[in-house]
């Protein structure tokens, strides 16, 4: 129901927009009754005529019949046509294995007699977004067993149907010396199973792929809906990487396909593939386009073959130009997951690299082999000394149960999130709360402090007793469509707490309190301002504007006025650059006003350039504000300067606290500057509780703010034409030049300024690893969490190498 939901939900936003009227269903998902009552939501008179399916052809044929059109068809020029296509498409080069060496998935055979003593095992479970993987590894990291399964969306019966394989062939044989879990789903199963370990996938298949060949420096693995490059030194991951919100490439779009083109992946795939002398060259940027790309050759008479061999090499184009970008590809490149045993996929890859593919045994488990190789050491190096296993018997016969439910425990947050409550024979595990208190209850507490709050509390303690909340205003229940005119005696203005208002919150309350008004602030960002803005856009965008405009949404009807600047740039350290907010940004609010139809007589929305001298800034106030609220040019320069020295003096508030951060830092301490937009940054929604994550990982992370990135010479980018660029890059640079210093730039999908800052961001770190997170609001907290994981392992391992080869060139000198 939840996906129907969904479905529905993004086809309002994304193509309904605000139309209104009566809607006909038609197609053939309106067979899908699901989403007929999903729909039904948006609109309840939903009609879903006979013949929905067929609606299309049936068209045609009436508007031939009202044309008077007859005739039949020829098909011996149809025939013709067929035999003559093919000889303009774009070809590739035909799929043949020239230097690897494939072997086909390796089959353990099953037991014939138990052993005649206890078998000493570790056990790895990869819990994947659609497959399942377990090892059994012996005390000589010899693979046993193994088991490879679809997860179907229900992680703990398949952990628990995985068991019952292991009982059903060892019995009681086995001695469990270490569990470890790792994967999507490795901190639910880990919970479950009381793992030893939980790691993240990338540490896992790095580990796996340096035992299986200690010379790998490149790994590049394939899962269901996740892809990842691993660039390996000294058998440590020293960088890495993930697909971002696309999908396209994965295992889960491949079987979505060869469902679609009624091919068996298993049996077939790769058979046709290799049959194909002409492979086809398909787009390859995009899951749409790919598929849209296969459509159209098939219609044009493309050979089936040719196409499948066709996307065998879109697939490794997607990856290797989406995942691995511009980073680094070694003379010892391993292929891991689902796909690698498809021989017409690793020939693409051979082709196109032109260099041998490493494929090792069992390689589409390596991560669960991973797993257990890192939990061996852990125990080895008497991190444990017994296993917490609960022992087979306990866990297969366990009585599981799990329920979904809106979050209500606090009557003050309007997140409503989804919990997911799993009963474990009597012990509860609850997961999906957006604030984390059921992972504090699990012991999960945060290590280092949460810089990201810091800010908050540091901005709060700046608004104190200049604004009235939302939620606040709310409580008072005036009759329906009634505005809150004013408060004790002021009129009042309502202010969003989204995008630039993020930074210049301070300001502006500042400015309309000086002015004598009451300022209104709508709450952080939660459940129902994200619904309200992306359920009420009339065009696609980015989130952060879908968020603003749910911001806005909840603040109509509510106050005297609605303060929304056009804000077209922001102060910049050197008077020679521009400064400018992204397009987006700067007419924000004439899309939200036309998308809401905000009435004129509410509006308040002066330009502004914040980068210009106060007299100038002042004066465009005062043009706008004159005839509409009567205020002089006087009282606008008295509120103005001093909101403006207010603005400053929390600015210079968080450099002076980033400067004792630094300065409280030890010698070998790592710490990592967090990059981006204001929106992206502080608005928890938005970045997915980064600061409380990341403080949850042990690693002492603060927001660019905390930096004093004025006094960085961005000399070398004398064209850089955005504000918020600028300060990214000043960060990065900080970042580059202090050894102990690492980056994390938080972007979000679609932002087309991003899409350049990123480059020069991976210019300015050159090869010291940093980490780019792409979210929007289909982005979800256990994918980032597993980035976070991975990167802190890579950093810990990059400064560890950079103090060896600091010691040897020491020895060396001597």
């Amino acid at each position: 129901a939840g996906l129907h939901q969904g479905n529905a939900a993004n086809y309002v936003s994304t193509i309904v927009a605000n139309q209104q009227g009566r809607a006909v269903f038609v197609g053939g998902v309106a067979s899908n009754e699901l989403q007929v009552e999903a729909f039904r939501r948006y609109f309840p008179n939903l009609a879903v005529p006979p013949h929905h399916t067929s609606l299309g052809a049936l068209g045609v044929a009436l508007s031939a019949r009202t044309q008077n059109q007859q005739g039949r068809p020829d098909l011996t020029a149809l025939e013709t046509m067929a035999d003559e296509v093919g000889s303009d498409f774009p070809k590739a080069l035909t799929l043949r294995l020239r230097k690897t060496k494939f072997s086909d998935n390796v089959v353990i055979p099953k037991r014939k007699q138990l052993p005649p003593t206890k078998l000493q095992v570790y056990l790895g479970v990869d819990i994947g977004s659609t497959t399942t993987k377990t090892v059994l590894m012996d005390v000589n990291q010899n693979i046993i067993h193994k088991q490879y399964v679809q997860t179907q969306g229900k992680p703990i019966e398949v952990a628990q149907k995985l068991l019952a394989g292991i009982k059903e062939e060892f019995e009681e044989s086995l001695e469990f010396l270490g569990i470890a879990t790792t994967g999507s789903g490795r901190h639910v199963v880990g919970d479950f199973i009381d793992a030893d370990l939980i790691i993240d996938e990338i540490t896992a298949h790095a580990r796996a792929a340096v035992h299986w060949d200690p010379e790998v420096d490149t790994v590049f693995e394939i899962g269901g809906q996740d892809s990842k490059y691993i660039w390996i030194e000294q058998g440590n991951p020293m960088d890495f990487d993930m697909n971002k919100v696309c999908a396209a490439g994965t295992g889960s779009f491949l079987h979505e396909l060869a469902n679609k083109l009624k091919i068996n992946i298993v049996k077939e795939f790769q058979k046709i593939a290799l049959s194909s002398k002409s492979p086809i060259n398909l787009a390859e940027r995009c899951t749409v386009f790919m598929e849209s790309d296969l459509v159209s050759y098939a219609q044009k008479g493309a050979r089936l073959e040719d196409l499948i061999a066709g996307l065998c090499y879109a697939i490794v184009h997607n990856y290797l130009n989406r995942v691995v970008e511009k980073r680094r590809i070694g003379n010892r490149v391993m292929f891991l997951g689902g796909p690698s045993l498809n021989k017409g996929i690793v020939a693409a890859f051979e082709n196109v690299l032109d260099q041998e593919i490493i494929m090792p045994e069992h390689r589409e488990v390596l991560g669960a082999h991973g797993a257990a190789l890192s939990v061996m050491e852990k125990r080895l190096n008497s991190e444990f000394v017994r296993s917490s296993f609960p022992g087979l018997d306990n866990l297969i016969q366990a009585t599981i149960s799990h329920k979904e439910k809106l979050c209500r425990i606090d009557k003050k947050c309007h997140n409503e999130c989804k919990l997911k409550i799993y009963d474990f024979g009597g012990r509860k595990s609850i997961w999906g709360g957006d604030c984390g208190r059921y992972e504090v209850k699990r012991d999960r507490r945060e290590t280092e402090e949460n810089w990201f709050k810091k800010r908050e509390l540091l901005f709060l303690d700046y608004l104190k007793d200049q604004f009235v909340d939302l939620a606040q205003l709310r409580s008072l229940n005036l009759p329906a469509g009634q505005p809150h005119e004013s408060i004790d005696g002021k009129p009042t203005i309502g202010i969003p707490r989204s995008l630039h208002m993020l930074q210049y919150s301070i300001l502006w309350t500042r400015f309309w309190t000086k002015l004598g008004f009451a300022v209104v602030l709508t709450p952080p960002t939660d459940q129902e301002i994200n619904l309200a803005g992306i359920e009420s856009m009339t065009s696609e965008t980015c989130y952060p504007i879908k968020v603003f405009q749910g911001h806005v949404k909840i603040l109509m009807g509510q106050t005297r006025f609605l303060f929304l600047p056009t804000i077209i740039n922001m102060a910049t350290p050197q008077p020679e650059e521009i400064g400018f907010f992204c397009p987006l940004v700067q007419g924000s609010q004439y899309m939200v006003s036309a998308a809401l139809d905000i009435p004129s007589s509410t509006l308040i929305s002066p330009t502004v350039y914040l980068k210009e001298p106060v007299e100038r800034v002042v004066t465009d106030l005062h043009r706008n504000l004159e005839g509409l609220l009567g205020l002089s040019k006087r009282q606008i320069d008295r509120a103005y300067r001093e909101a403006l020295e207010v603005q400053l003096a929390f600015q210079s508030d968080l450099v002076q606290q980033g400067l004792k951060f630094l300065e409280s830092l030890q010698p070998n301490d790592l710490w990592v500057a967090v990059s981006g937009r204001f929106y992206n940054l502080y608005d928890e929604r938005l970045n997915l509780r980064m600061g409380q994550n990341l403080a949850k990982l042990g690693i002492k992370a603060i927001p660019q703010d905390f930096l004093d990135t004025e006094s960085v010479d961005l000399s070398d980018f004398p064209n850089m034409y955005w504000g918020s660029g600028a300060q990214i890059l000043r960060t990065a640079k900080i970042v580059k030049a202090n050894s102990g210093g690492f980056g994390i730039h938080i972007t979000n999908f679609s932002c087309g300024a991003d899409s350049f800052i990123e480059h020069f961001y991976r210019h300015i770190m050159g090869q010291k690893p940093y980490l780019i997170l792409e979210l929007d609001e289909h982005s979800a907290v256990a994918g980032v969490v597993t980035r976070l994981e991975a990167f802190k392992n890579v950093i810990q391992n990059e400064h560890s190498q950079n103090l060896r080869n600091w010691q040897e060139m020491k020895c060396c000198a001597s």
